[in-house]
């Protein structure tokens, strides 16, 4: 990895890795917001031209999402819907399996998807893993797409990188989850149900076994892309029927209770990819920790697969409590990357992260306990290693007056927006 940008959309996220060789690995692009404040630009209109024209002159381009949450996604299905073929390789998350090999995610999505008759709450009943893979299959023109879990590995400008989570087999659903799932399939089990709930069942477990198989070939094969799909047209045409049933009302309002929609939501972060580069010998600048939006119970679970020290470390969850982690004290992290912003999904950026003697960098301050309460970056105090002589970040060229947004930076960190490209201080 020769540079990183992280751009400011806002509550969301969207993270672009640079290699030698003209190649990179977009992380993630989405945002809850439909403006972003910094230049009072369309997100929408951020991703094409913007975002688009800035990596137009890249002749390998990857994407990887972490997970389906529209923080994460919609900038990615503007890209796949506008530009077809733009990216060559697309890596998405596996859906995970319990010990008894249901994969309960996929089957609340598929419930949803089926009898929710207006998709309220977008962020929480997200129902983007059902079509995602005939979607993207679609817009690669022949570009390989991969399912990943935990134990694969990928390529990217000459650094092995591997996945640490989610599991594939014998993922531990929350409790709370588990019960939700089993209600509703309790609603769908009844034998006084007309033929068309019944038949919706059964092709249910037809899908879920389907997609669990086609996830299994790395890469992806169209056969089985189309083999899923087949199964999901003959639910679709179910649907109307399916929605003017009785249960119907039942199940929408069961779906529609926070509570559920709330645990729904924390399943999809808890099952998100986490992934970091393979270590050779010894510590590099290459040494990164991807999170996504995990919590920090699924961090603590991969302990023993992480590093005691890392050159950047994403900040899970927009740098919010629910992703901090004590042990990431003990990673000792040079760079700390968060991306949040002002939107009434969201939540504050946790002060526990400028405890870390690593260099900050976040898309915006709007968020910032720290900067509420000082009026100014935490990085004012802060020590960078990577400048020919240690010193204050705020000495950083990135810093100064003047900074054209050449990559040149001694870290190779950059945060950009809509109206500047800088270095470490959100003041």
């Amino acid at each position: 990895m020769e540079w990183l940008e992280m751009h400011n959309v806002e509550y969301g996220e969207c993270i672009v890795l640079g290699g030698h060789h003209n190649d990179l690995l977009m992380v993630d692009c989405g945002s809850t917001n439909r403006k972003i404040r910094e230049g009072e630009i369309d997100f929408r209109s951020y991703v094409d031209p913007a975002l688009l024209n800035r990596y137009d002159g890249f002749s390998n381009r990857a994407f990887l999402l972490t997970h389906y949450h529209r923080d994460h996604l919609c900038g990615m299905r503007e890209i796949l819907e506008k530009r077809p073929g733009w990216f060559s390789t697309c890596y998405l998350p596996c859906t995970p399996a319990d010990e008894n090999g249901k994969a309960l995610l996929l089957d609340f999505s598929l419930i949803a998807y089926a009898f929710m008759t207006r998709r309220t709450g977008y962020g929480q009943v997200n129902t983007a893993a059902v079509k995602i893979f005939f979607q993207t299959m679609r817009a690669l023109l022949g570009g390989k797409l991969y399912a990943l879990g935990e134990g694969d590995r990928f390529l990217f400008d000459d650094v092995e990188y591997e996945v640490l989570w989610p599991k594939r087999i014998g993922f531990v659903f929350e409790e709370a989850f588990q019960e939700i799932s089993e209600e509703l399939n309790v609603m769908l089990s009844s034998p006084f149900l007309p033929d068309c709930v019944r038949d919706f069942a059964d092709l249910k477990e037809d899908f879920c076994k389907a997609y669990l198989e086609m996830c299994d070939h790395s890469p992806v094969r169209e056969a089985d892309v189309a083999h899923t799909t087949a199964i999901l047209n003959r639910i679709d045409d179910l649907i109307p029927i399916l929605q003017k049933q009785p249960v119907a009302l039942d199940i929408c309002e069961y779906l529609e209770k926070p509570l559920v929609r709330e645990a729904y939501s924390e399943q999809i972060n808890a099952a998100g990819i986490i992934f970091q580069n393979v270590r050779k010998h010894q510590a590099t600048c290459d040494d990164i920790l991807m999170t996504g939006d995990a919590p920090a119970e699924v961090i603590d679970s991969i302990l023993d697969f992480l590093y005691s020290d890392y050159y950047i470390l994403k900040a899970p969850h927009h740098g919010m409590e629910s992703g901090w982690s004590t042990h990431f004290l003990e990673l000792n992290p040079a760079h700390i990357l968060i991306s949040n912003g002002e939107s009434p999904a969201g939540g504050k950026i946790s002060p526990k992260y400028a405890e870390l003697s690593g260099v900050k960098h976040c898309t915006n301050c709007s968020a910032c306990a720290w900067y509420q309460t000082t009026g100014c970056s935490c990085n004012r105090v802060s020590t960078c290693y990577d400048q020919e002589r240690p010193g204050l970040a705020l000495r950083c060229p990135g810093n100064q007056k003047g900074f054209g947004g050449e990559r040149h930076l001694p870290c190779g960190i950059y945060v950009i927006g809509p109206s500047a490209l800088r270095g470490c201080l959100c003041d």
